[in-house]
């Protein structure tokens, strides 16, 4: 195993996870974790932002009723029902602004 600082002090891991068609509970993939992700990288970009943050596509995060949900590093803050009014929030959280 090779070991390496991150090259990005932040990291935002947003839920994508799509589950099967007709399965109980619901998933971050059909409530718009997916558009939301790529809206986040693409305000990162446009800022000059990709030092400080990148941003990662996650699996099941847990908490799925809660709506799209997004967990912060290095705080380690777990974010539920976050959507598109919340996306400026969460960069400003990352950069200390």
């Amino acid at each position: 195993m090779l070991k390496f600082p991150a090259p990005f002090p932040n990291a935002i891991f947003v839920c994508t996870h799509k589950r099967p068609d007709g399965h109980p509970k619901p998933c971050c993939a059909d409530r718009g974790g997916r558009q939301l992700r790529e809206e986040l990288r693409e305000m990162v970009k446009e800022k000059g932002l990709e030092g400080q943050i990148r941003v990662f596509t996650s699996g099941c995060l847990g908490g799925c009723e809660k709506g799209v949900m997004a967990v912060k590093y290095p705080d380690g803050e777990l974010m539920m029902s976050v959507g598109k009014e919340d996306l400026q929030q969460i960069l400003d959280d990352a950069t200390g602004d």
